[in-house]
């Protein structure tokens, strides 16, 4: 064999281990920070529309400031235009929430659950949309840091944020529902939709969550322990 040859095998190898190094790389740094859950409890059998139901009638009960907050429902059609527009598909058990109500209004508390703002849909996409624009503007090495250390976020859908960077996520890649707080890298699975639906009425039923008057009129509270306790029986986190 000539030493060409041997020089460009040899080039081949090494521009294949570098290739796989990085791909290593990149795969083992997004399993630290997007990791899988290792055990989730079962679905809860209700459908979507049946809980939705059932939410309504606790937050008419438990927290009418809520109930009074939430904007109309929109259709299926609206629902795949802003689908298009977002670049991501939700699942349909997201969909039948928009159906049921579209966020709430900007004048109501905002929150469904404490530090878990309804944002209408529109609202959802813009944002979402504004901050992948945010990202491409950014430097070559100001893209590639962010792909590194945040680029599992990308295909991420925040449906309900706590204002902070943080919140309840839906990732269309996985089908995945989840809580994310990204300061001690905790995550909160849920199996599905349904399960976080059914935790947000038993805390709300349980007294876990309660609405209280504050200097600024209702506002919504928790018993921290019980709420850890609900959603740990309908979903599993990393910590």
């Amino acid at each position: 064999m000539s030493l060409s040859k041997k020089v460009g095998i040899a080039s081949a190898v090494l521009i294949a281990l570098v290739f796989g190094l990085v791909v290593a790389g990149r795969w083992a740094t997004r399993s630290f920070f997007y990791p899988k859950p290792s055990k989730l409890p079962p679905t809860v059998s209700q459908t979507p529309d049946e809980l939705l139901a059932r939410l309504q009638a606790v937050l008419e009960r438990r927290a009418p400031h809520i109930s009074l907050s939430l904007q109309p429902g929109i259709t299926d059609q609206r629902i795949r235009e802003l689908e298009i527009h977002g670049k991501f598909q939700l699942s349909e058990e997201l969909r039948a929430m928009y159906r049921w109500h579209n966020g709430m209004t900007t004048n109501g508390s905002g929150e469904l659950i404490p530090m878990a703002w309804f944002l209408p849909l529109d609202r959802v996409v813009d944002e979402r949309n504004a901050l992948n624009a945010q990202v491409e503007s950014r430097t070559p090495a100001q893209r590639a840091a962010f792909n590194t250390f945040a680029g599992h976020t990308r295909t991420w859908v925040s449906i309900f944020p706590d204002g902070a960077g943080d919140g309840y996520y839906f990732d269309p890649e996985r089908n995945s529902f989840f809580h994310h707080f990204a300061e001690v890298g905790s995550y909160h699975w849920f199996p599905s939709f349904r399960n976080f639906l059914a935790g947000v009425i038993e805390c709300y039923e349980s007294g876990a969550i309660f609405a209280t008057n504050g200097t600024n009129g209702l506002t919504l509270e928790q018993d921290f322990d019980k709420t850890e306790m609900i959603w740990n029986g309908f979903g599993a986190g990393n910590y």
